[in-house]
């Protein structure tokens, strides 16, 4: 295992004690991340995936189960089913979505720079924009 993404799952996990990770820590599965109001659910699994070339490469997209709605609205910026599928069951659709002001700082030590932590933290403020 990659020394940094081992650092980084700790970090998760520390969040998010039911974390589950793909055999090839690539891929990333939180249970139950809860959803601002107007959402259809309280509450989603969401994925993702942890690009080759990383930390120099952020990651990219939201991955959630296929059928979540917005005030009864598809989101926009989403694609459902998602071209490619998370290892994990179900069917998924994908949000195409990085934090708005697009920049990813990768230092050494992981704590000090954008990490997976923060970018799954950072989902919430794509929720929080509805549709």
């Amino acid at each position: 295992m990659d020394e940094r993404v081992k650092i980084e799952i700790e970090m998760l996990r520390a969040r998010y004690p039911d974390l589950q990770v793909s055999p090839d820590e690539r891929w990333f599965l939180v249970p139950s991340y809860p959803l601002p109001p107007g959402w259809k659910l309280s509450s989603t699994n969401i994925a993702f995936q942890i690009p080759v070339g990383y930390p120099g490469t952020p990651p990219y997209g939201i991955y959630v189960p296929v059928g979540l709605l917005f005030q009864e609205k598809r989101p926009n910026n989403y694609t459902e089913p998602a071209p490619s599928q998370p290892p994990f069951t179900g069917r998924w659709g994908i949000f195409s979505w990085q934090p708005k002001d697009g920049k990813w700082f990768s230092k050494a030590d992981p704590v000090a720079g954008s990490n997976l932590l923060n970018w799954v933290i950072g989902f919430t403020d794509r929720f929080r924009e509805g549709v």
